[in-house]
């Protein structure tokens, strides 16, 4: 996901570096991105299917990237580069925007079980063990679930899709945006 910056400098800020007073802007919205991210990870309860979280949110500050193009225009990165889809960062956008995620093979597998949590089933062998594993679609469902043979304990869930919700609080507001650009700005000119 990317975020372009142009700011409107108030007239009274005179600016002797207009490309130093663009790298503070821009460090300084990367900065209110990171800490935005790691804010919105820090809750402790279980994520919504009771599983303990992955430190996603984390992660994805990690992947916040800043370039200044020229003077007080920057362009800032937020996400994984990869296609990797377990890439610190990737689904940024599709969190904020929302979407509809489609599997690369029969169906999306969606952790249901704390011990597979953050375990895809294809590393756990799920597809290639019977003795261990079944895959069962019920008559008439659009979802299917893996299930461990030896616990009889539901594991995965299988969709033929997910659609997420757009969520605009996986970014800062476009004020706290804005006075985190000023203040960087007034930092770098200072």
């Amino acid at each position: 996901m990317e975020l372009e910056l142009k700011i409107h400098v108030p007239d009274n800020l005179v600016i002797d570096d207009e490309q130093k007073a663009g790298q503070g802007m821009a460090e300084a919205v990367r900065d209110c991105i990171r800490r935005h991210l790691i804010d919105k990870g820090l809750h402790t309860a279980p994520n919504r299917n009771g599983l303990p979280h992955s430190g996603y949110w984390h992660k994805a500050a990690n992947t916040v990237k800043v370039e200044v193009q020229q003077g007080l225009h920057a362009v800032v990165a937020a996400g994984a580069e990869s296609n990797d889809p377990k890439a610190p960062g990737q689904g940024i956008a599709l969190h904020y925007e929302g979407g509809t995620v489609y599997p690369k093979k029969k169906a999306l597998a969606i952790p249901i079980s704390p011990i597979v949590a953050g375990i895809w089933p294809s590393e756990a062998g799920a597809f290639s063990n019977e003795d261990e594993y079944s895959v069962f679609w019920p008559k008439n469902s659009s979802h299917g679930f893996i299930k461990d043979n030896e616990r009889g304990e539901l594991l995965w869930l299988l969709l033929p899709r997910a659609t997420i919700k757009a969520d605009p609080t996986v970014m800062p507001t476009d004020d706290a945006l804005h006075n985190a650009a000023i203040a960087g700005i007034w930092g770098a000119a200072s």
